[in-house]
């Protein structure tokens, strides 16, 4: 045959076989995030966020029990208006009355992220503690807690389902109950959110490296400190987790019947700090973050019985 008439095949054959090949390695993908989903009771997209060495690590045990909170809250901000020479407002800042954290359901919350976008206004005219305005901003928060026979694994994820009125830096935490405590050098962080790029009109999921974040061992759990995205370009969908593994604190197994007790905490700075903050996680107890007037904690509760 002649080599002229070949080359188009080639061509052809050329373009096919990576197609085939990154389809094959997506699937491959997908399958293992949906066993992860069945095996542990998270959330899809949870699974999906989980980068490839914690995929594998959750794959490679089979558990004994497990349990996943999932909650929704609304975070509203009161904001004080600055005003200038001819009495027009100039811009908004933080005013000394704290956030108010709220609980709701995943419908309400959705409900009113929508309502938000359509307003495209994330500062409201109402007035709370004799501010001008609020700053409202919904926060996604899920625990999970699993047990295999010998250790088990502890796992929190947040997500903004719109971005938070206030950036600065946050910490995401994990408290165990007393008879519980965290594996040192087992602690894992991803931070991502999907960022639109001007120039080719898409958006793209951006991970951040997870030497900007800060994992913290605590006699009573982890922590991981980070700073959220203020890109020059929008971006939305920010989220994380953190997930780290555990053992019996006082024995070498899990008590048969027992309860066992994780809470995923998020500090969220809502006021700008002076200095560094501290962070504590006491034995039994729960996230503790300083100043505490500059941080508003949302928290998650999860209990687990080894079966």
């Amino acid at each position: 045959m002649n080599f002229k008439k070949l080359l188009p095949i080639l061509f052809t054959m050329f373009l096919v076989v990576p197609s085939v090949s990154l389809a094959s390695t997506t699937l491959d993908r997908d399958s293992l995030e949906n066993e992860v989903v069945k095996k542990y009771g998270i959330s899809k997209e949870f699974a999906q966020d989980l980068n490839d060495t914690d995929l594998s690590v959750f794959n490679s045990t089979v558990p004994i029990s497990k349990t996943n909170t999932d909650e929704y809250f609304r975070i509203v901000t009161p904001v004080s208006n600055t005003y200038g020479s001819n009495n027009s407002i100039q811009s908004f800042t933080v005013s000394e009355s704290h956030p108010i954290v709220t609980k709701i359901s995943k419908e309400q919350a959705f409900k009113e992220v929508a309502l938000s976008e359509q307003k495209d206004d994330t500062i409201s005219t109402q007035s709370v503690n004799d501010a001008d305005t609020v700053s409202t901003s919904w926060l996604r928060l899920e625990t999970n807690i699993t047990l295999y026979n010998e250790n088990g694994q502890v796992s929190a994820r947040y997500t903004w389902l719109k971005n938070a009125g206030y950036r600065g830096n946050d910490v995401i935490g994990i408290a165990l109950s007393n008879n519980m405590a965290p594996l040192n050098n087992t602690a894992s962080y991803v931070h991502k959110a999907d960022i639109y790029n001007p120039s080719t009109l898409k958006w793209w999921e951006y991970t951040e490296p997870s030497a900007n974040a800060t994992n913290k061992y605590h006699s009573g759990g982890v922590t991981s400190s980070f700073s959220l995205f203020a890109p020059a370009f929008n971006y939305k969908n920010e989220r994380g987790y953190l997930t780290f593994k555990v053992s019996p604190r006082n024995s070498n197994v899990w008590t048969k019947n027992a309860k066992y007790d994780a809470k995923g905490s998020y500090a969220h700075q809502s006021k700008t700090i002076s200095g560094g903050i501290g962070i504590s996680i006491p034995l039994g107890g729960n996230l503790s973050v300083t100043p505490t007037d500059r941080f508003s904690n949302v928290d998650t509760f999860a209990q687990v019985t080894y079966k």
